[in-house]
């Protein structure tokens, strides 16, 4: 039967005023940030609760971020946010974020809660949430090292913390059944190399050797520099075991004497392999396999 308002206790519609001030309150005093992002236009749409909840879109939001928007997020977590609103990563509830228009890198961390929409045909269609800010970064340049536990301060790739952290989530998620490798890169001597080039001159030649080993692989692998001239590649779901040991030939072609770019330098260097799961079914393990098969001299 119907029921009219008359005959609902007066106090259900007191109690639902209260619990809506509440919450507006608390939004406000948060300082609280709410957002939509459709996947399917790549749009997000911002209304600041204490700016009167005015509409802020961002159309193109991931090329955004990537362009113009740059200082948006801090560096570190770029491709965590997107992984974020893409709906392929929420174990993570916080980011350093730039809310300035234009934003100028002067970082706070935010945390969010959000539901997810999916659209009639089960996909992921609508991120919906909240975010406030928790605390400020006053400079990230000066403290960036605080935020970089999981990349190598000189190469700017994965270290050995990031390197197992996103291995790990991927044997132990999509990756579980596939054959995965891990691809160890250790150079001979790093330290006499240093004391030839100095410091300066052995990080630079770092950089450029992370970008010739990790142009062999797929854009989805992880490439890591591990310290003392050691490199490690987490390469995924590897379908052929012959093709793979032919780009480890190419790695090793670029320290032979007659390479162009790096023959000058007189360096050795000793690759191995790992494979999941017939010889672990963690990085860790992978990694610890790969090191025994050649130690170094």
């Amino acid at each position: 039967m119907w029921q009219y308002k008359a005959d609902i206790p007066e106090t259900h519609y007191q109690n639902q005023c209260v619990k809506n001030q509440c919450v507006r309150l608390l939004l406000q005093k948060l300082g609280a940030i709410l957002f939509s992002y459709e996947l399917k236009t790549d749009t997000m749409s911002f209304r600041l609760v204490r700016g009167g909840m005015q509409a802020r879109e961002i159309g193109g939001f991931r090329r955004s971020l990537n362009a113009e928007r740059r200082l948006m997020v801090h560096p570190d977590f770029l491709e965590q946010m997107i992984a974020f609103f893409s709906g392929q990563n929420t174990e993570r509830d916080s980011f350093l974020l730039d809310m300035g228009n234009p934003p100028t890198g002067k970082y706070s961390w935010y945390k969010f809660v959000i539901e997810q929409e999916n659209d009639e045909y089960g996909h992921l269609g609508t991120v919906r949430g909240v975010m406030w800010r928790t605390d400020r970064l006053h400079d990230a340049a000066k403290e960036g090292g605080r935020f970089r536990s999981e990349l190598d301060s000189v190469t700017g790739v994965a270290n050995e913390n990031g390197l197992l952290k996103e291995a790990d989530r991927f044997l132990a998620g999509e990756g579980k059944k596939d054959v995965n490798a891990l691809v160890l890169v250790r150079l001979d001597c790093y330290g006499d190399l240093e004391k030839r080039l100095g410091k300066r001159g052995a990080e630079t030649l770092l950089v450029r050797l992370c970008n010739s080993i990790g142009g062999k692989f797929r854009s989805g692998d992880v490439l890591a520099h591990l310290g003392e001239g050691a490199f490690a590649v987490f390469v995924r779901d590897v379908t052929s075991k012959p093709l793979l040991e032919l780009n480890v030939k190419g790695i090793e072609a670029i320290f032979r004497p007659g390479n162009a770019e790096y023959g000058k330098y007189g360096m050795k260097c000793r690759i191995t392999l790992a494979y999941s799961p017939e010889e672990g079914i963690r990085c860790r393990d992978l990694l610890n396999v790969a090191r025994k098969k050649a130690p170094l001299l």
